[in-house]
């Protein structure tokens, strides 16, 4: 019978991605060595994942949003040029369907860890001038602020970078930024309304029995995947391969994707108002991007 072992003090780590110019990331775990074969968990999980309501507001690399991220970076080129500073910003990387990285919502999914695609191009360093920066950047004593339940997020208020936005947006900058920060709270409180789902509840106590009988106490996925060093070979460690057996025996992750699509669902139907005003800016930035681009609609 395997050893029996306590949880390693799980942290509960929940990324907020703020889907601006420069784009933002989290760290993946990877693996050191190569992992098994083994069968993906769970038939369509993945796809399950890219149906999310959230999915598509938050993460999704449309063809639309590139063409945004493309007029911001030929603007804010232009105006440094005006300025007379030569700025070489990474080129956008092409639509995917998919976004550079996403928040693991329920913990490992297979034993081969999630890969990231290599960048398109290596980063340029921007020239250490304060003119330059101040250029770019605006007034640093000028800012404007969104808040959240958690967090709160400021942006340049003038400059380069600043008016490349403003561009697109016009007067509703702020707000653009303010609704982008009330749907990454609300996918927070999706999640957390998800406890309380009876058919989520229920798979989870099996997922629990079922590392239990493994030799495992372990109280969910999440918090089992962030329990473990960021260096972990997945394939040869003898709790994730529990993990992930013990999904695939009970279901767990076609259930708790299904469950957290109805989740999300509700709460993007109890604040319907915020999903219209942030759908209403996000074709008004995208006509505005395509005729910077000079793009037929």
């Amino acid at each position: 019978m395997p050893k029996r072992v306590s949880p390693r003090g799980a942290v509960a780590a929940v990324v907020l991605v703020l889907v601006l110019a420069a784009g933002a990331a989290t760290w993946m775990l990877t693996s050191r060595t190569e992992p098994t074969t083994r069968r993906p968990t769970g038939p369509g999980t993945a796809e399950l994942a890219k149906r999310l309501p959230f999915f598509g507001l938050l993460y999704e690399r449309t063809a639309a949003q590139t063409q945004v991220a493309e007029a911001q970076r030929r603007l804010a080129v232009d105006c440094m040029a005006q300025h007379g500073f030569t700025y070489r910003p990474v080129p956008v990387a092409r639509p995917t369907g998919s976004p550079d990285e996403q928040p693991t919502t329920f913990g490992l999914e297979s034993l081969t860890p999630p890969r990231t695609a290599p960048p398109t191009a290596a980063p340029v360093e921007e020239p250490h001038d304060p003119a330059f920066a101040r250029a770019l950047f605006g007034d640093p004593d000028k800012r404007i602020s969104a808040a959240g339940k958690t967090i709160r997020v400021t942006r340049p208020a003038d400059g380069c970078q600043a008016e490349a936005e403003q561009r697109l947006l016009g007067s509703d900058r702020p707000h653009w930024l303010q609704y982008r920060i009330q749907l990454a709270d609300g996918e927070k409180e999706a999640r957390q309304q998800l406890e309380q789902d009876p058919e989520f509840r229920t798979v989870t106590e099996r997922w629990r029995r079922c590392l239990h009988d493994a030799g495992y106490d372990q109280k969910d996925p999440a918090a089992l995947m962030y329990g473990l060093p960021r260096d972990t070979d997945f394939a040869h460690n003898p709790l994730a391969q529990a993990d992930v057996r013990c999904k695939e025996d009970t279901g767990y992750l076609t259930t708790a994707y299904t469950r957290l699509d109805a989740a999300q669902k509700s709460w993007l139907t109890q604040h319907s108002a915020l999903l219209t005003s942030w759908n209403a800016l996000q074709l008004r930035q995208e006509k505005s991007a395509r005729e910077v681009l000079g793009v037929r609609s």
